[in-house]
């Protein structure tokens, strides 16, 4: 059992009286690649390699990472297909890196006495490998959504374009306003399952079988869609051994 400040049962009480936002980082738009161009990146290769360089070059469709190109230390541009990358980590702009403060939830830090900033990380902007959930079982790179407790659950956006309420944003960042009405989660590596705010409760006891003390802690109208990512939290922090 992984060791926190606060018990289990405490945790667990404390997160089923809290209301949480939304808590996952915000997610990049399609239109908003082109302002990560220039900063710093590291891709990790699917044989363990990793290149580190200057983001040169990338597109976002549908929430997939595609086209990567590097501009190494020595001035060379690397061109790298997705089933070849398993992770591209980019350095956030200031703006970024402020719009994923916002979206994130103080409540967690307040729950659990610690500092968010140093369990969510803000630093790089993080797309990942994962398996679709749809019958093409194909792996995709997309933006990782709870880096810093993503050790059992990984939360990667909706690609479906009707997923969020209306909201608004600035240079092409989501800001806060605009809600998510489904995620895909990805446990343990496994193919990516479609989790939607509307049968979040019917579902909420197969998604956090492994952790029995969150069964018993949330229940009936204690499940609420806006507590998401405090449970994904919660699982991560104290469930999973």
């Amino acid at each position: 059992m992984k060791k926190i400040n606060v018990s289990l049962t405490g945790l667990l009480m404390t997160l089923s009286a809290t209301v949480f936002s939304q808590g996952f980082v915000a997610e990049l738009g399609e239109d908003g690649m082109s302002s990560m161009f220039g900063n710093t990146c590291i891709v990790t290769l699917a044989n363990g390699e990793e290149i580190t360089g200057k983001l040169s070059g990338g597109s976002l469709v549908n929430g997939y990472l595609n086209n990567i190109t590097v501009k190494n230390e020595n001035g060379e541009k690397l061109k790298f297909k997705p089933e070849d990358v398993v992770r591209v980590s980019v350095k956030a702009s200031t703006l970024a890196k402020m719009t994923m403060l916002a979206e994130s939830t103080t409540s967690i830090k307040k729950m659990t006495q610690t500092n968010f900033d140093d369990i969510v990380k803000r630093e790089y902007i993080i797309f990942e490998t994962a398996m679709r959930h749809n019958k093409n079982e194909k792996h995709r790179l997309m933006q990782l959504l709870n880096p810093g407790f993503d050790n059992h659950i990984k939360v990667f956006a909706d690609p479906n374009p009707n997923r969020k309420t209306d909201g608004i944003g600035i240079a092409s960042v989501k800001l806060t306003g605009d809600i998510d009405k489904s995620y895909l989660f990805v446990q343990n590596g496994n193919k990516a399952v479609l989790v939607k705010k509307g049968s979040y409760k019917k579902n909420f006891e197969e998604l956090y079988s492994k952790c029995p003390q969150m069964l018993e802690a949330f229940s009936g109208e204690k499940i609420k869609w806006s507590d998401v990512a405090g449970h994904v939290f919660a699982y991560d922090r104290v469930c999973e051994k």
